[in-house]
């Protein structure tokens, strides 16, 4: 353990604050440096003992959960929260002076080595690409955030050069005291309004990345992105900058120029064709390109190195990812898709839709901008499961009448059943739901892995068929 972290945590009455992936591995490390500390764990979830017979085990452990799980956080000298438990359930609960984060805790001893990459969307994408493209450059790298091993993991085995590629969400960055020293921003929309107090409230939990930085460090961000540009003229900074783009400018450290993308360089720019990546379709895929490459250059990696990672990347699941064709029909997988930008974009990737299934937990998201792409790019069919799409559904169903049918479902296997009623050989049905998949599934991921179950099972019936 970094000695910087020792001297935060030791002697201290400690708390762990939810006991999921990342709350266990606090408690292990934690555990294996500090056998007789006494901890707290603090989880809302009522069958946590069952679910983790060995805590009762440990005779320095006092555990609260269940509805009043919350209610001794006062009695600890710091709190280790994790990212999804938001502030203001804690307010009058704790102190705010004494919360962290393994985040936290993580960059007050790591900060020079990681390389942070934050956005509402396209943040796994890109840290799983610069961690790709490092290792396959021979680089000592590990991937760490949502998509990797939780930061402080005893399985880190960090050492003075080690590269950390670190995903970071809003929830991550809200209360962080220090920033990483490379910091991607990648965009932002509105997202996550469940969470905040509102849009400002989010945007700047995102900019933490930004203006927690020291001068010595490092800012990759999107040029084409208002938001960040907004943000970005506000908050002024000193620190090295470098922007890319999607349109040729001189002006930006990286920018395309088709079918090339072009990393600036004083002394002679570097040219990297776009199909050097074979698995990352889309506009929105160039964005996340340039802003890995602009990272791995800083990590003195050489052109042919990145142009040999970017071809042998292999694009994570659920993003816009084939599923498979079955009985004529091929079916895309975009569950990451909780937002309608990213709707959009994978429509516009594709080009031709025949149907597509949207829905799911509505968190109050504006979905004016999805409703005009498709009045002037139609999809014949749309399919509207949970809230989210019972709303799009009554809001939209009037003006796209013309060119869509519009249908409510109760649920994945309704929508499947009539897209075999539906669609014909060669036709793309595609899963890009725009909303989150709460209250219908745990993540994300459960509502992709249906979809994919249920698509592998898909046979088209007769217009008119048996739907039962």
């Amino acid at each position: 353990m970094s000695d910087k972290i020792n001297d935060i945590l030791q002697k201290k009455r400690i708390l762990i604050l939810g006991f999921g992936k990342e709350g266990q591995s606090s408690y292990q490390l934690l555990r294996s440096f500090f056998p007789e500390l006494v901890l707290g764990i603090a989880d809302q979830d009522d069958g946590l003992p069952d679910k983790h017979p060995q805590l009762k085990d440990d005779p320095f452990l006092i555990m609260a959960y269940g509805d009043k799980y919350l209610e001794n956080c006062s009695s600890y000298d710091l709190v280790i929260k994790s990212p999804g438990i938001p502030y203001e359930k804690l307010g009058k609960y704790c102190d705010a002076e004494k919360i962290t984060s393994q985040t936290d805790l993580f960059l007050r001893a790591y900060s020079k080595q990681v390389i942070g990459v934050t956005g509402t969307k396209g943040k796994s994408t890109t840290s799983s690409l610069i961690h790709h493209i490092l290792k396959q450059a021979g680089r000592k790298v590990i991937l760490s955030g949502n998509i990797g091993i939780p930061p402080l993991s005893p399985e880190a085995n960090l050492d003075s050069d080690t590269i950390v590629v670190f995903e970071m969400s809003s929830h991550q960055l809200e209360h962080i005291t220090i920033a990483p020293r490379i910091a991607i921003i990648l965009n932002i929309f509105p997202e996550h309004l469940d969470h905040y107090k509102d849009f400002t409230a989010y945007k700047m939990a995102k900019f933490n990345i930004s203006l927690l930085q020291t001068e010595d460090s490092k800012l990759i961000y999107n040029a084409d992105d208002p938001i960040i540009g907004e943000l970005l003229k506000e908050y002024p900074a000193v620190k090295d900058q470098q922007s890319f783009s999607l349109h040729t400018d001189g002006e930006h450290a990286a920018f395309l120029e088709q079918p090339d993308i072009v990393l600036a360089d004083e002394a002679e720019d570097i040219v990297i064709p776009v199909d050097s990546a074979k698995d990352l379709p889309g506009e929105h895929n160039l964005s996340n390109m340039m802003a890995a490459m602009l990272a791995c250059r800083d990590c003195g990696l050489e052109a042919e190195e990145i142009k040999h990672g970017l071809s042998t990347y292999e694009r994570l699941e659920h993003r816009l990812e084939l599923a498979g064709t079955f009985d004529g029909v091929r079916f895309y997988n975009d569950s990451i898709a909780t937002i309608p930008e990213a709707t959009i974009e994978a429509l516009r990737t594709l080009e031709k839709v025949e149907l597509l299934i949207l829905g799911g937990h509505d968190r109050g998201l504006d979905y004016s901008i999805l409703q005009q792409w498709l009045l002037s790019h139609p999809v014949p069919v749309l399919l509207f499961m949970g809230d989210a799409g019972g709303r799009m559904y009554n809001e939209w169903k009037q003006s796209l009448a013309d060119s869509t049918d519009c249908i409510l479902v109760s649920g994945m296997k309704e929508a499947l059943q009539i897209a075999g009623t539906r669609l014909s050989d060669g036709d793309v049905c595609l899963l890009s739901p725009a909303a989150a998949s709460y209250g219908m599934f745990r993540n994300f991921e459960e509502r992709g892995d249906l979809y994919k179950k249920m698509a592998a099972e898909f046979k088209r019936l007769p217009s008119g068929g048996d739907l039962k």
